[in-house]
């Protein structure tokens, strides 16, 4: 049901990030596990969760650190969630949004600034070149 929360609330912040209309999840997607604790220096930890969701193997997913996003686009979202943690390194009390989208189609995701697993993680069907993404449909 928080999943299902977080959906509903970032919806606006999903259009604003993608370009893209934003439809209500199918219900399986409003089911999605989520996490108590999210680990900012490590956005895998999100993505593992997010592909054990993903039973069938059928998205592609991606989750970012606000900052690192230079520009995204994606087609068939299913689910899609936004949270607020400290940062990593220590640094309490500056707070960061992390967002995280999974989806079935096409898309792409130019990051910004430096790589590593505390600015973005991604799974799927993709071809990269340095710090862009393509994805390809699933």
């Amino acid at each position: 049901m928080r999943m299902a929360k977080l959906i509903a609330a970032s919806a606006a912040a999903a259009v604003a990030l993608t370009g893209a209309a934003v439809t209500a999840p199918r219900p399986a997607a409003a089911e999605a596990p989520a996490t108590a604790d999210f680990d900012a220096c490590d956005l895998r930890v999100k993505l593992r969760e997010l592909r054990g969701w993903d039973a069938n193997d059928q998205y592609n997913i991606i989750v970012w650190k606000e900052s690192a996003r230079a520009s995204s686009s994606f087609d068939g979202i299913v689910a899609q969630g936004h949270t607020t943690a400290d940062e990593c390194d220590g640094f309490f009390g500056n707070d960061i949004d992390f967002f995280w989208v999974v989806f079935s189609g096409g898309g792409e995701f130019t990051r910004q600034g430096d790589g590593g697993y505390r600015n973005w993680a991604f799974y799927g069907v993709f071809e990269r070149n340095g710090n862009h993404v393509r994805f390809f449909p699933r």
